[in-house]
């Protein structure tokens, strides 16, 4: 006699509501900042039931942590084998998504909420991730000879990705054509 396998408990989940679920979490973040979003008003933001975001995340910072985590998703280009070209590409892709997304404001509130677990979230979910690119880049560039050797690459990645912060919170426009290059060309002066 063969065993027939038992269906599991429950529906299967429908990715398309996670999908819209993490969207309205960025929107909510970008808006309205961590202090006034909520699971429900998510859910209402979603067009879902508020069991469907419980049942997914168990709290607001789980959530926040996802829907960061979404965000980056996707969004790197791929590499050229060349470290000027691959780092402008990176920088740009990263401008234009902090753009579209409004992650500085999401970064904004975070800082603000002051409790330090949701920075840590937002550090692991997305910070860390593209920091790593970025030194994945230089470490290559130093591989192929491109950069010089002994280069502190966690300094040289800040002095890259930190510009697009510190020129967003001088009012300097970001989004000139050949804003990426620029930064990139001026830090390799050094870095070569």
């Amino acid at each position: 006699m063969t065993e027939v396998p038992r269906p599991g408990r429950g529906r299967t989940k429908d990715r398309g509501k996670d999908e819209a679920v993490l969207d309205a979490t960025v929107r909510l973040l970008a808006t309205d900042g961590v202090a006034r979003m909520s699971m429900d008003r998510v859910a209402s933001e979603a067009g879902v039931s508020k069991v469907t975001v419980y049942s997914r995340w168990r709290s607001k910072d789980e959530l926040i942590g996802a829907a960061l985590a979404h965000l980056r998703l996707g969004r790197v280009p791929e590499p050229a084998g060349e470290v000027r070209a691959d780092l402008v590409a990176l920088l740009e892709a990263m401008r234009a998504q902090y753009v579209e997304v409004g992650a500085m404001g999401i970064l904004g509130t975070c800082l603000a909420d002051g409790s330090g677990a949701l920075l840590d979230v937002v550090r692991d979910a997305t910070l860390l991730p593209r920091r790593a690119l970025f030194a994945a880049v230089l470490r290559a560039g130093i591989e192929r000879g491109e950069l010089r050797a002994g280069l502190d690459v966690e300094a040289a990645t800040s002095l890259v990705v930190g510009t697009l912060y510190a020129d967003h919170l001088a009012g300097r426009d970001t989004a000139t054509a050949g804003w990426a290059a620029d930064v990139v060309d001026l830090a390799l002066r050094g870095l070569r």
